[in-house]
C-alpha cells in the first residue's frame, strides 16, 4: 500500500487545501525529527490484521521545524497519515470535523456511505501496552455521531500506524 500525503486534499475534496498542506507540511516535520525520509516503509494494523506500506511526502529543504508547536506537529502528522490510510485502505471520506465534546476527531463516510467517527492520536514513540489505543477506543465509544467507531494511533517511531473499531 502506498500513501501519498500530497494529495490528501484530492482524498478528501471538503478538507480545507490549507489544512491538507498543513498536515503534509507536519507529517513531514515529525517524520524528519525521527531520521526518516520520504519513501519511509510503514506498518499499518487495522484490527490486529497487519500490511506493510509506503509513505510519501513533498520534501520542503526550506521548512524550519523550530517554528512549530512539537506537540502539534505529532497530532497533525498523526491525522495527515491517519486521513491517507482509511482513505486508501477503506474509502474512508471526510464528512465534518467534530467538536470537542464529541468524543471524536471525524466524521467519515466509507465505502457503503454509512457514517464512522474516528479519533486520532500521534505518538513519538512506542505506545508500549498499546496504553494511548486504549484510551482513544474508550474515548471514540463515547461517541454519539456515528454508529460505527474507530480509533487510531500514529507511532512516528519506528514508524507504525494502528486503527481499531469499538
Amino acid at each position: 500500500m502506498e500513501l501519498h500525503l500530497a494529495q490528501l486534499k484530492t482524498m478528501h475534496p471538503r478538507l480545507p487545501a490549507r489544512t491538507a498542506l498543513a498536515y503534509e507540511h507536519c507529517a513531514r516535520t515529525g517524520l524528519h525529527r525521527h531520521g526518516h525520509a520520504s519513501g519511509i516503509r510503514i506498518t499499518f494494523s487495522f484490527d490486529n490484521v497487519s500490511v506493510s506500506g509506503t509513505l510519501f511526502w513533498t520534501e520542503d529543504p526550506t521548512s524550519d521545524p523550530a517554528q512549530l508547536d512539537f506537540h502539534r506537529v505529532t497530532e497533525d502528522a498523526a491525522e495527515a497519515i491517519t486521513l491517507a490510510w482509511v482513505y486508501v485502505s477503506n474509502g474512508w471520506v471526510i464528512r465534518r470535523r467534530l467538536q470537542r465534546g464529541e468524543s471524536a476527531d471525524w466524521l467519515m463516510v466509507d465505502r457503503n456511505n454509512e457514517l464512522v467517527a474516528l479519533e486520532i492520536s500521534g505518538v513519538n514513540t512506542v505506545d508500549s501496552g498499546n496504553r494511548r489505543l486504549l484510551e482513544k477506543l474508550n474515548q471514540v465509544g463515547r461517541c454519539q455521531a456515528a454508529p460505527k467507531r474507530a480509533a487510531g494511533v500514529i507511532e512516528l517511531r519506528p514508524p507504525r500506524a494502528r486503527l481499531a473499531t469499538v
